[in-house]
Formats: structure tokens, sequence, C-alpha cells
């Protein structure tokens, strides 16, 4: 089967001068991967007419399907409405289709809808409507010549509710038989950089591993991803079990922590519910991050007791109990008082493991025999307790993320020994 080919259009001067980031061609590009449609350009152009035709006829003229995000508001730089209408020879007319779904979202979100304030239901014709579930501007799409077009808003939480609840429909509207899309393969390590991995532990592990398939690194926070794609015909089972025993007792088996894509987050509450386990931190450096990051995850309350943010020293003593003498002589950034830290949470609240940081995030505060960059992270279990001190670099809020990435690999380890 002759696989579909698709092109993506961010658009928005805000883009392109830095004021806000772009999230949205990543859940696009993966919902395409997820359904066998390969991916082979992806644009982002300003809020200009010409250049917005110009990168739409292009990509018409050599994609199967072409998704553009951002320029469907009411504001006067939301142009793509217009540019569409334009590209179709179509005259802008009501749709009853439109004024049916605009109408539906502003009752939804309690407002009323004013047609003289927007032109949500004036839409070219030649040019169709789907829902917005989580906007009032409905998406827009171009079915021609076994081609499609689907033009959605750029705010990411509208676009992400279209992909997960409209797209698939409207994509087999038009393509009626896709291709079953490759299979992947995820190796997630830690503690490892690209370089040693590739170049220094197993120089051969590049080519070893392109004979099961197309190879690919991406560095994660403290680790490396390793993915293998392959067709959909080859059987991924036999594939894993294959790569299991190659890797098992290989150098890098101790820096393989899973076998997936899901999140170490993700991983953590699996886990620790599969072993009715119960959890509790003692934050300082990281602010709360760690309970965040947790908190992310569904079913995390059946696991996860709480986080007691202690960051100023009198807080450590008053709430997790750490000695005065402790603080005063070995420093807050040291392993006695995340050891201490650690303990006091499984005091307060009663936990089977406890995971305290206390670190030096910068810019300020770092010394020579502590710099900033500097982690302690100590934990209290059933088993023993124990710290430890680490070190990293980076700005202040990568070094937040740095720390909290740390605990929790800490953390999997602890759950796995039990």
């Amino acid at each position: 089967m002759t696989t579909l080919t698709a092109q993506v259009i961010i658009i928005g001067d805000e883009l392109l001068n830095g004021a806000i980031y772009d999230a949205n061609l990543a859940p696009i590009a993966t919902w395409l991967l997820e359904r066998g449609i390969k991916l082979t350009k992806a644009s982002t152009v300003r809020d200009a007419h010409q250049e917005l035709t110009q990168a739409i006829n292009s990509a018409w003229d050599s994609s199967d399907l072409v998704i553009t995000s951002g320029g469907l508001g009411p504001t006067k730089d939301d142009i793509t409405k217009s540019v569409l209408g334009e590209i179709v020879s179509g005259e802008l007319r009501e749709s009853e289709k439109a004024i049916e779904l605009v109408s539906a979202q502003y009752k939804k979100m309690s407002k009323e809808w004013i047609r003289e304030t927007n032109l949500y239901h004036m839409i070219p014709l030649g040019i169709d409507v789907f829902k917005n579930p989580k906007g009032l501007a409905p998406g827009l799409m171009i079915k021609k010549d076994n081609k499609l077009l689907l033009a959605t808003p750029g705010v990411p939480r509208e676009l992400t509710a279209m992909i997960e609840e409209e797209f698939d429909q409207v994509l087999n509207s038009v393509f009626s038989h896709l291709p079953k899309p490759d299979q992947k393969i995820s190796i997630r390590t830690r503690g490892i950089p690209e370089e040693k991995i590739f170049f220094g532990l197993m120089p051969d592990l590049w080519s070893e591993l392109e004979s099961f398939g197309k190879v690919s690194s991406l560095p994660q926070l403290l680790g490396v991803d390793i993915h293998l794609q392959f067709s959909a015909q080859r059987n991924k089972l036999e594939l894993e079990e294959q790569l299991r025993v190659k890797l098992e007792n290989s150098p890098l088996a101790p820096h393989i922590w899973h076998w997936g894509q899901e999140s170490i987050e993700s991983e953590i509450i699996k886990r620790a519910s599969e072993k009715n386990l119960t959890i509790g931190l003692g934050e300082s450096c990281t602010g709360g991050l760690l309970a965040h990051r947790l908190t992310n995850i569904s079913g995390s309350s059946k696991v996860f007791l709480g986080s007691l943010v202690t960051y100023a020293n009198q807080a450590k003593q008053d709430i997790l109990g750490v000695k005065k003498n402790s603080l005063k002589d070995k420093g807050a950034v040291s392993e006695e008082v995340a050891l201490e830290m650690a303990r006091g949470v499984g005091k307060v609240l009663n936990t089977d493991i406890s995971i305290a940081l206390t670190g030096i995030a910068g810019p300020t505060g770092g010394s020579d025999k502590k710099p900033v960059g500097t982690l302690c992270i100590g934990h209290s279990t059933v088993k023993g307790d124990d710290a430890t001190r680490v070190n990293y670099n980076g700005s202040r809020e990568q070094l937040k993320e740095r720390f909290a990435q740390a605990a929790l690999f800490k953390l999997l380890e602890i759950i796995d020994t039990f």
C-alpha cells in the first residue's frame, strides 16, 4: 500500500518573534505517525497573506494531507479562512453547519453568541467545517482529488481536542484504506550521555541495532531514549525478546530503567501501586516540582500521600525535625540534613518510602565545597535509609528539573528493591 504523506503549517507572527513556543507540531506529528502517515515537512509562517498562500499551495501540490494550525480567530491577523477561500475561489457565505457548531459551543461555555462580533459562521463555498470541542472557531476542511486539508485553531488545548475527538472521523471519510503504522521499541536509559553509549560503552551498538530497524537516539533529562522503528509486518514481541537477550548482559544494562515509552512518573505510580507502597516527599530546592510531576499521573493518590515543602531552615526544623546542629555544622545542603528530612517525612506522613531533596539551584549560594548544582537526596524506608550527593550543571530552572529527575530515578530504584 502506498504511504500517505502529510505536511504541517504552523501560523503566527508570535511564533517567529519568540513571544510563544510552538506546542502544536508534536501532537500532530504523533497522531500522523500512529496512523502510518509520513510527515515530510513542517513549516512556520507569518500572518502574511502571500506567504501563507504560497505555503498552503506548495503543501497541497506535494502531499495527500495538509494540516494548518492558527489564524482562525476573530481578529485581523487571523487570515487563514480568507486565504483558503481564495484558494478554492469560494464566496463567503453563512454556513448552517457552522452556525449550529458555534451556537452550541457558546451555549456550552455559558456565553451568548453575537454574530456581529465575529465571522465564525461565515464560511467560503467549497470548504466544510468540523467541531472544535474546546473552542469557538470551528475547524475547516477541504476535500478534493483524494486529498484533505484540515485547518485548526492555534490554541494547543483546542487543537489537542480536535485531534482526539474529530481527526480520525474526518480522515476516514477521505482515505478509506490507511497503511498500517510502523511499530516502535523504546529503550529508556539513565545516567549516561549519547556519546558515552555509542562511542565508549558500546561502539558497535548503533550498527547492531540497525539490523532490527531504523535507529534514533533522543537525549532526555539525565538520560537517553533509544528508539527502533520497523514495519508492521514484523513480529514486535520476537524482536523485543531478541533485543532484551542482547542487552540484558551488556554494559548498557545497568542504565536501562524501562522498555517502553511511558514516563518515569507513570512507572513510579504503576510499580508502587502493584506493590501497595506509599510515598512521601520532603522538598526544599525543588519547591514542590517533584510533587507536581507525580500528581500529573492519574491514580497517583493511591500511593502518593503528600509533599512537605520546607524551603527555610526553620521549616526543616519545625516540620521535619531536622536538628539545629546539623544545619549549623553541616549546612542545609548536606547528606546529613537530607537524611534527617527523609526520616522526618516518614514520621509525619507514615509512608513506606520517603524521599527528601536539598540543593543549590543558584545562580547564587554556591561555594568551592558546595558549588551551584549540588544536590543531596535522602531516603528512608522500612528497609533502611541513606543519602547521596550529586552535582549538575545548568540554569536555575534547568537545575530544578534535573534535581527532580534525579529524585524520581532514585525513587524508582528504591521501589524496585521491594
